[in-house]
């Protein structure tokens, strides 16, 4: 289904929201797919950048939250702990060159 300013909604509706599972290609290219909670990303889902980035994991009200991964399209990425859409708590950053940083409560901590 095609609704709004022209973004394509493919899944489960309720009360005349995204409810559910479901694919949504948004104006700009990016794309989710996953769980829906009366119109906003929750639950499992991944969502793709127009640039390539992806953000796989865990969701609440529309934001990343929980568990996740985010990998960047220049070879680097985030594993761990997501809140209100950020970062936050337990995570490893691994560069390109495959050097790594631990965080703890969005500290750097050499070993954990």
């Amino acid at each position: 289904m095609i609704y709004g300013l022209k973004k394509l909604y493919e899944g489960d509706w309720e009360n005349d929201m995204k409810h559910g599972k479901g694919y949504e290609i948004l104006t700009n290219g990016s794309r989710y797919e996953g769980g829906y909670l009366n119109g906003k990303a929750e639950g499992f889902g991944i969502f793709t950048w127009p640039n390539g980035e992806v953000y796989e994991g865990e969701w609440k009200n529309g934001l990343k939250h929980g568990s996740g991964m985010w990998k960047g399209v220049r070879g680097e990425s985030y594993y761990g702990e997501w809140k209100s859409g950020k970062a936050e708590g337990y995570g490893v950053h691994i560069w390109r060159n495959g050097k790594k940083r631990n965080y703890q409560d969005n500290l750097y901590r050499r070993k954990i």
